[in-house]
């Protein structure tokens, strides 16, 4: 079972958080103390936090992690989910695979797959080349380097700097084998299973700052091919939970599935 915070009204709806690559648990305190009313668990995926020592293989030993996890402290209540880049990418392959289980699902700047064999294939090698990097290199060198990258262009020197600070706790072997175990390279499209759980009834709103212009785009072509819902978080870039937290929380509580 992977680690986990919980708190808020243990009567109350029940939602789970899941971080992004390089996070933990912990980066969701914004959002989860204007929450009192839910019944929240923020779980640490395998090889962050303090769930450094589960080693994922794939994202379905990765899924499963996560939904016993839930299972541990939930049993079998229907829950939300909200995941955040690479936590929304394993909340799609949650809702795609068992759809039954999930009251509603949460996706910020999260990528719904790629469309083609050819750049699973060039996404996987860049993904391993990073990997081999946070392996062998000292944290800070590669975190220097992946904070440049376009997704992050919102990003001010001084938020970039805090960044690298922040993340340099992880254990570079750790996460390396976690971006390599889910790397997009590896993902499945995502969009039809998406698509059907959304039209069997599981709430699904697709979330992104409006500074995101790449999960801006994505969104929206998102909701062409599904009819989910995108909403824009007013002032954000791509960590939009972090930098706008209470318009982030208002969307979640307006919505029937966490009233």
């Amino acid at each position: 079972m992977l680690s986990y915070q919980q708190g808020g009204d243990r009567h109350g709806k029940k939602v789970v958080f899941l971080h992004g690559f390089l996070g933990s648990g912990e980066d969701w305190r914004t959002v989860t103390d204007k929450m009192h009313h839910c019944h929240w668990l923020c779980i640490d995926l395998p090889g962050h936090g303090s769930s450094v020592s589960y080693q994922a293989v794939d994202f379905a030993t990765t899924v499963a992690a996560i939904r016993q996890t839930c299972y541990q402290v939930w049993g079998h209540q229907k829950a939300c989910l909200v995941g955040y880049s690479l936590g929304a990418r394993l909340a799609m392959h949650l809702v795609c695979t068992q759809p039954s289980l999930w009251r509603a699902v949460f996706l910020e700047a999260g990528h719904p797959g790629l469309a083609d064999s050819h750049q699973r294939r060039k996404r996987l090698a860049q993904d391993s080349q990073w990997a081999a990097r946070f392996a062998h290199q000292t944290l800070s060198e590669v975190l220097n380097d992946w904070y440049q990258q376009t997704v992050f262009q919102s990003l001010t020197s001084d938020q970039r700097t805090a960044l690298v600070l922040e993340r340099g706790n992880n254990h570079g072997p750790a996460v390396a084998k976690m971006l390599l175990a889910t790397s997009l390279g590896r993902q499945a499209n995502l969009r039809a299973g998406l698509g059907e759980a959304f039209r069997q009834g599981v709430t699904i709103d697709y979330l992104c700052g409006e500074h995101d212009n790449k999960f801006t785009s994505l969104a929206h072509s998102l909701w062409q091919h599904t009819g989910i819902p995108a909403t824009p978080i007013e002032g954000a870039g791509h960590n939009s939970h972090v930098e706008n937290p209470d318009r982030f929380v208002q969307v979640l509580t307006q919505s029937h599935a966490l009233a």
